[in-house]
């Protein structure tokens, strides 16, 4: 190699570099600290509703519109069990819980059968405590009535009872208040003897959890990234000097980006959560190939007879990985960029912001890196071991030294054949399943479920023209037609409603008189003196709100009731407007939005990669080729999810494009040196081993890297982020087999000897 012309676009700047070496970190460590300062003093996470939309989104609108009918409040559901719910000790204990947890800050109304049984006005009279006639009635009572058999206790077992408390739902509230209210209900709950086991279900307690989650995953994530760099990245490089650069880059990457965000005052979530991972493992790639290079320019040194010059080394290192490093950065800040036309906020955000990142990688490690390894690895200092170079040290490629047809071709059928699993790949979401089989917040669902208890619900607001009013009775009998219709879906455990409240109130009078009790009923509700009435009715008596009990649903569940609910509510009058919104519904919304960024971010990536790879190679069939090792792996691990049967989510969503910007990198790095010794002369297939002999050492070490890195979030508690770092690890090792196996095959058989 002619390291004169190699080293030519580095005269400049490298040495310039070199010069300004202790200012250039010095800067660095300015912008690190400064950085850091801003992130842990603006640090927040939030998961809740709001941070989930874009602030013109329509159905953020609609939601925005019932909470402002009806307050920011929504209902958590805790279920209780004793030795018997029927006994005098425990609905004394069951009216002090109520009270405690009704003065816990954001709960509003607690509903309980001490409520029921009067306990609350007989602690006046007798200590709250019934006599064995009492508590014979009570049951009774209980279990003649719809108003309470199968809402406050489950049909036919005495041992469980739920405690209902409407509770804050401050969509736009920057403090954890969720967690703090969780955490104080199960303290009430843990301090009530006569309580044996409970569960809290409802959407403040998954939200609660998952910023919970997502806090300890933060702490987990950082954890064992920063113990996988310090060990990976040292077995990787083998010195601690080269160890030390590639911290320094790691941290110059990350806490740049993590004070911008903080800056911004925008919140971390299960998304964003994540990107400290991926800048950790993309900026050491990066630095990796780096590194690599450097050493074999001291090594080629040595072996020359000359004296080691870091600086000359530097600058031919520069010169060899300026343009493929360029290329590599611009295609990964590609396939992240492309995130950005998520209508999901933190999908946008966490797309704009790993754009970011892997510019400021690249950034770092043509300025940090060669001023520390200037430092560090002076001229004329004593030669590394692996300066002096070894046959050894090439025996693990040895193998690839040869085409591997057969492997090559087993290797490509496989990634097709997995491919083919796109077919059945689609988008679910089930909050509930996003935490692990056997966590607390699946068990508690589970048990409301075996007894037959609604953990969840819809909220249906039936906007009413403004000349009906609520009394009128010919409006009630239409509003409870369509209810009716509603309890006939297999989907519908029970309707909470001012209408349906009205009915079963008046179902024990007579026909004749039941109608005239309905309308007296209706009045008063029309005042919001009717108890819990103005619960179901708005202030301005034109809305009602129906509450649609359900155990957990996933999306498609409430895709194939909003189905349903589009031919119930053809019945109703053309003037009234039906509408379907609620945590759980916006959160189902976003699979539509999932599968948008899904095949926006594919697509995106795969036509501006195969617009710029003919250019980056000069060659349409070189380019060709590249996209083409990149692109099936992608496909085979997206269709492997189908295979598997696990649903595209808020975090799978963004593999496509990711991978295939990340896993291009290793391609152009290859195919670069590639051509590289094509133009110096040498056939194909000394061109492809040498390639491989050289740069195929680096890739496996980012590979490792990559692979390494986001298998630590197998840990986490939120499933989508174990799949998320699964498959992305997955993905790396199927594109590394991809550039290494299949790629050399098509180069020998494909490119033409007169290729330049």
């Amino acid at each position: 190699m002619n390291e004169n012309s190699t080293t030519q676009p580095a005269k400049g700047f490298i040495p310039t570099v070199i010069r300004w070496r202790l200012p250039v970190i010095a800067l660095w460590l300015a912008a690190m600290i400064a950085s850091g300062v801003v992130y842990l003093t603006h640090f927040r996470i939030d998961n809740s509703v709001a941070i989930w939309f874009l602030d013109d989104d329509p159905e953020l609108a609609d939601y925005r519109l019932h909470n402002a009918a009806f307050g920011e409040n929504e209902w958590t559901y805790v279920w209780l069990q004793g030795d018997s719910v029927f006994t005098s000790t425990f609905l004394s204990d069951l009216q002090i819980l109520a009270d405690r947890i009704e003065s816990i800050d954001g709960v509003t109304r607690v509903v309980s059968l001490a409520e029921v049984a009067g306990i609350g006005s007989k602690f006046e009279k007798n200590d709250g405590l019934l006599n064995e006639d009492e508590l014979i009635e009570l049951r009774e009572r209980i279990r003649g009535s719809p108003l309470f058999e199968g809402r406050l206790v489950p049909k036919a077992n005495d041992q469980f009872t739920i405690l209902a408390l409407q509770n804050a739902n401050r969509i736009n509230a920057t403090k954890p208040y969720r967690i703090e209210l969780i955490d104080r209900v199960r303290e009430a709950i843990e301090a009530t003897p006569s309580i044996l086991d409970s569960g809290i279900v409802g959407t403040t307690v998954v939200n609660a959890e998952l910023n919970r989650a997502a806090k300890r995953d933060m702490l987990v994530y950082y954890s064992l990234i920063a113990v996988f760099v310090l060990i990976g990245g040292g077995i990787a490089l083998g010195s601690t000097k080269d160890l030390i650069v590639l911290i320094a880059i790691v941290v110059a990457t990350v806490l740049p980006v993590l004070g911008t965000i903080a800056i911004f005052h925008l919140p971390f979530n299960l998304i964003t959560v994540m990107l400290p991972t991926l800048l950790v493992t993309v900026s050491v790639s990066y630095l990796i190939h780096f590194i690599t290079d450097f050493h074999a320019c001291r090594r080629a040194q040595v072996t020359r007879g000359g004296p080691i010059d870091s600086t000359s080394a530097i600058s031919t290192t520069f010169a060899h990985l300026l343009r493929p490093g360029f290329w590599t950065s611009l295609t990964t800040v590609t396939g992240f960029a492309s995130l950005t036309v998520s209508s999901v906020a933190p999908i946008q955000q966490f797309g704009f912001f790993a754009a970011a990142g892997i510019a400021i990688a690249w950034l770092a490690t043509i300025t940090l890196a060669p001023a520390l390894l200037s430092l560090l690895w002076h001229s004329g200092s004593r030669a590394h071991r692996r300066d002096t170079g070894t046959s050894g040290e090439t025996r693990p490629l040895r193998w690839l030294d040869k085409p591997r047809p057969i492997l090559a071709a087993c290797l490509g059928a496989a990634m097709l054949s997995g491919a083919l699993g796109l077919v059945w790949l689609e988008a679910d979401t089930n909050y509930v399943e996003f935490f692990r089989p056997g966590s607390e917040v699946r068990n508690d669902y589970a048990q409301l479920e075996e007894l037959g208890m609604p953990g969840s619900y819809l909220t249906l607001t039936l906007n009413l023209p403004k000349d009906t009013e609520v009394s009128n009775y010919d409006r009630h009998l239409t509003t409870r037609s369509f209810e009716q219709s509603l309890l006939a879906l297999p989907s519908v455990l029970d309707i909470q409603s001012l209408d349906h409240l009205v009915a079963e109130l008046s179902s024990s009078f007579e026909d004749e008189a039941e109608m005239d009790s309905v309308r007296l009923l209706l009045k008063k509700a029309g005042t919001v003196d009717l108890d819990a009435g103005d619960d179901f009715l708005s202030g301005d008596k034109q809305f009602l709100r129906l509450r649609v009990m359900t155990a957990a649903m996933s999306t498609r569940d409430i895709d194939a009731f909003r189905t349903s609910l589009s031919g119930l509510s053809a019945d109703l009058p053309d003037d009234w407007n039906l509408t379907l919104t609620g945590t759980n519904v916006l959160w189902s919304n976003m699979d539509a939005h999932v599968i948008r960024t899904q095949l926006l971010s594919i697509g995106m990536t795969a036509a501006v990669l195969l617009i710029l790879l003919p250019l980056v190679f000069r060659s349409f069939l070189l380019g060709i080729l590249g996209f083409a090792v990149s692109f099936i792996p992608v496909l085979c691990t997206l269709g492997f999810m189908g295979w598997l049967g696990l649903p595209v989510n808020i975090a799978t969503c963004i593999l496509g494009g990711v991978v295939m910007g990340v896993a291009v990198d290793d391609t152009i790095y290859y195919l670069s040196r590639f051509r590289e010794g094509l133009h110096q002369g040498l056939s194909v297939d000394a061109a492809a081993r040498g390639a491989t002999a050289t740069t195929g050492r680096a890739m496996i070490k980012t590979s490792f890297i990559l692979t390494g890195g986001f298998l630590t979030m197998a840990v986490s508690d939120f499933m989508p982020s174990v799949y998320f770092g699964v498959f992305f690890a997955f993905s790396i090792l199927a594109a590394l087999l991809a550039d290494l196996v299949i790629l050399p095959v098509l180069l020998r058989l494909m490119v033409p000897r007169c290729i330049k």
